[in-house]
């Protein structure tokens, strides 16, 4: 059996230039989306995945102490959100078979 691998597709901490407008959508602060509707957040923030995206062999999260206060599968994809350290959003998905062969022949 092949041991998983995640790719983290993006993460984005509260000084990064598009947080403010990531984190509105997400808060229902515009647009009338509520926190239970992270769909335009994965949409928007799966526009960076490729086949570069670093992969792990331990499933992603954001801080090992601290809550993480919102997760969202959508069957593709995981949202993690997670208000305590600042403020921060990742997300990341199970990495497919051609992503492996490319990470295995290009990093050493």
């Amino acid at each position: 059996m092949k041991k998983k691998l995640y790719s983290t597709v993006r993460f984005v901490q509260s000084v990064d230039e598009d947080y403010n407008r990531i984190e509105a959508v997400f808060c229902g602060l515009r647009d009338g989306y509520c926190e239970g509707n992270s769909q335009p957040v994965i949409d928007y923030l799966s526009n960076w995945d490729d086949e570069k995206n670093e992969l792990t062999d331990e499933e992603p999260m954001i801080a090992k102490m601290g809550d993480t206060s919102y997760v969202d599968e959508n069957g593709t994809y995981t949202l993690l959100y997670n208000s305590t350290i600042g403020g921060c959003f990742l997300l990341y998905r199970e990495a497919i078979e051609d992503e492996i062969d490319w990470h295995n022949d290009h990093v050493k």
